[in-house]
């Protein structure tokens, strides 16, 4: 790769990273001894040229090691005994794939692509080499797992709790914060998961997320045609995530 060039790929979305942007760029790339540039370690990642279609899960092999969304959306999911879906969590552009823990006994998640996808990925193995050659690499590697470990669970924690308001809005201000953490555009979104997605993730009917949509909609906090979201106020919003706002719509 020529000095400055950056890889990206773009998903049906349009939204894409560089390398730059990316989670695993402290990995992949090491620092110049002079003039503080850095160069891309050849052969420590496996990019996926052939793009996941909507509904193909990520292969399995890739979940052994470290994966990177570079382009589209995921979502990470199981399913119950009566094969109710039971959705954990999305990805998207930027974010890393692997670091959850699941508990013993419980059954497999699965990657899966919500649209048109492209993966990146490094080994265990590999990256358990580059841990020992590189203190920078160790200290990346550790500080992206107490950063994951940290978020993550913030994450639950307010998709769980409060009404469904509070939850949707929560959903909706988490979705900007993770975008314009990689140069996204935080105001202007593609969601790469439908309604009935949405409501799994955050426990709820399809029917109040519809619901609750709407009536962000007419309280002009949002605008919504199909999938395109733009967050037009996002201090109403996080006052509805809050459970403070000033004045209740009626439903």
């Amino acid at each position: 790769m020529r000095q400055g060039q950056q890889h990206s790929a773009t998903g049906d979305s349009g939204n894409a990273i560089t390398c730059r942007r990316c989670g695993l760029y402290r990995i992949c790339f090491a620092r110049r001894l002079e003039g503080g540039e850095r160069h891309e370690r050849q052969g420590v990642v496996r990019r996926g040229h052939e793009p996941l279609r909507a509904g193909q899960p990520v292969d399995g092999a890739r979940l052994k090691g470290l994966s990177v969304l570079r382009s589209g959306a995921l979502k990470r999911c199981r399913y119950s005994r009566n094969g109710e879906e039971i959705i954990a969590g999305f990805y998207f552009p930027g974010e890393t794939l692997g670091l959850e823990w699941s508990p013993a006994g419980q059954e497999e998640e699965r990657y899966v692509a919500l649209e048109q996808a492209h993966v990146c990925h490094i080994p265990w193995q590999r990256i358990e080499g580059l841990m020992e050659e590189d203190g920078d690499v160790r200290e990346a590697v550790n500080q992206m797992l107490r950063e994951e470990i940290t978020v993550e669970r913030e994450r639950l924690l307010r998709a769980c709790r409060g009404s469904a308001r509070q939850r949707v809005a929560a959903f909706l201000l988490d979705l900007a914060e993770r975008r314009q953490r990689r140069s996204l555009s935080a105001d202007r979104i593609r969601l790469g998961m439908g309604r009935r997605e949405i409501a799994a993730y955050l426990d709820l009917t399809i029917e109040t997320v519809s619901r609750t949509l709407s009536q962000f909609k007419r309280a002009g906090m949002i605008q919504l045609e199909g999938r395109r979201l733009q967050l037009m106020n996002g201090e109403a919003l996080a006052a509805a995530a809050d459970g403070v706002e000033g004045e209740r719509l009626c439903g």
